[in-house]
Formats: C-alpha cells, structure tokens, sequence
C-alpha cells in the first residue's frame, strides 16, 4: 500500500516557521489579494469555533453570537487589525480574544448591518453550518475565556487531523489513514490482529505503523499550534495549555 508519510524525525520542528501563521496574518491584512483570502480562511477556521463559543458562553443569544462572530471578523478586516498584530506581544490566541472582547463592548445597534456582513463579501467559513459542534454543554462551570480555550484546542486537533489527512492523500494512503485513524486514541472497536487482517500485514507491521501514524499526530499539532507562536520555544508551554484545556473539570 506504500510507504507512509515521511515521520516527524525526517520534517523538523523548525521548518513548520518558514510559513507560519503570524505571517498569514500580515497577509491577511493585505486585502483584495487571492493570498489574502487564503490567509483569512485559516484564521477563520481555528477561531471562528472559539469566538462563537466564547460568545454563547458570555450570555448573547446563538443568533446574536453568529452575527457578532461574523462581525467580528469583518471589524478585523475593516480597522486594519491583523497589520496591528505584533507576535512580539504573545499568541495571536491571546490578541484575538482580547480583541474580541474590546469589539463587543464597543457595538452598539447602529451596527447591527455590520455585524451581518453589511455590503463586506466576506470568506466563507464552512464551520458555520454545523451550529451543534460550538453549543457549550448545557451544564458547564466553564468560565467564556475557559470554554474559549477548549474550542480552540478541538480547533487544534481537528485542523491537525485535516492536514494529516491530506498527508496521507497525497501519499495515495487514503484508505489507510481511515484504517488506522480511530486508533489514534486507542478507544477502536476492533484488536491489533482484526486491523493487521485488513491491512494485509502482520502485527508487528501493524504496530509500527501505529506508531508512526500516532507519532505524525503529534507532530502535526505541533506544527498547527507552531503556526500561532512567535518562536520555537513556545511551543511546548501551548501544547502543556492545549492538554488543560481538554481537561474535564
């Protein structure tokens, strides 16, 4: 079935900053570009989960949190706030709530066109569709900024898990991946022989390619949360505040 994809020791940790996400937000920033829809699109699919829970959680009324969701990020666009954006500051995980929370407690009803999109055409965002995945629990003790934290950790993993995916895909694995991927927690149905039978492999190949394919994982999350750092060496202290956040309290 070929080889699978190259393992995290063969793609450094370093090269994932050649394009990371900081740079996307200038991009961003630069509007009417195809570059920079492009750019806005990835934003928007990390953080629009986040944002929209966050408002939920804060008491607006879910189609409330969609229009100021939406106008949220057409504020961004609008007042130039991804080119303000300084990665010497912290995580863009930490500008971008703290500019939320500013953009909520400036609107006022005169805005009510804006935060509906108004005249702006904007980036479609496909995560909108699927209102059930960013309802918070109907009984939770998370605090908007904790439920925020959550979201943008599944945000992390799903993207992860999209990017690696495509990895795959490209290798011509399509069908592997959708083999080994309910493994990646260990909570699959099948045993290790039932998957080797399906493989066409033994068991011993089984389990390398397990590891393999666990250890890719985790090195693309990596890579995922890279992109939303300054440097290298932030990296371990978000990946220790991703695991929190998954956390059940």
């Amino acid at each position: 079935m070929g080889q699978p994809p190259s393992t995290s020791a063969e793609r450094p940790l370093e090269g994932s900053f050649q394009s990371t996400l900081w740079s996307q937000v200038r991009v961003a920033g630069r509007s009417g570009t195809p570059a920079a829809a492009q750019a806005l699109e990835t934003l928007c699919r990390l953080y629009w989960r986040p944002i929209y829970a966050f408002l939920l959680r804060s008491g607006h009324e879910c189609q409330n949190a969609k229009d100021l969701t939406q106008g949220f990020f057409v504020y961004v666009l609008e007042a130039g706030l991804l080119a303000k954006a300084d990665p010497e500051r912290g995580r863009f995980r930490s500008f971008l709530l703290g500019a939320l929370k500013y953009f909520v407690s400036n609107q006022q009803a005169k805005d009510r066109a804006l935060k509906r999109g108004g005249g702006v055409r904007f980036v479609p965002i496909h995560a909108q569709a699927d209102e059930n995945a960013v309802m918070p629990e109907p009984v939770t003790r998370l605090t908007p900024e904790r439920l925020f934290d959550r979201k943008w950790a599944l945000s992390v993993l799903a993207e992860a898990m999209n990017r690696l995916e495509a990895e795959y895909g490209r290798a011509g694995l399509g069908a592997q991946f959708e083999l080994l991927q309910p493994y990646l927690t260990g909570d699959a149905a099948e045993h290790l022989p039932a998957l080797a039978a399906r493989l066409g492999k033994s068991d011993g190949a089984v389990r390398v390619l397990l590891f393999r394919f666990r250890n890719r994982f985790r090195s693309v999350i990596r890579a995922v949360i890279a992109d939303t750092v300054p440097d290298v060496e932030q990296v371990e202290c978000e990946l220790r505040h991703l695991e929190e956040a998954l956390r059940d309290d």
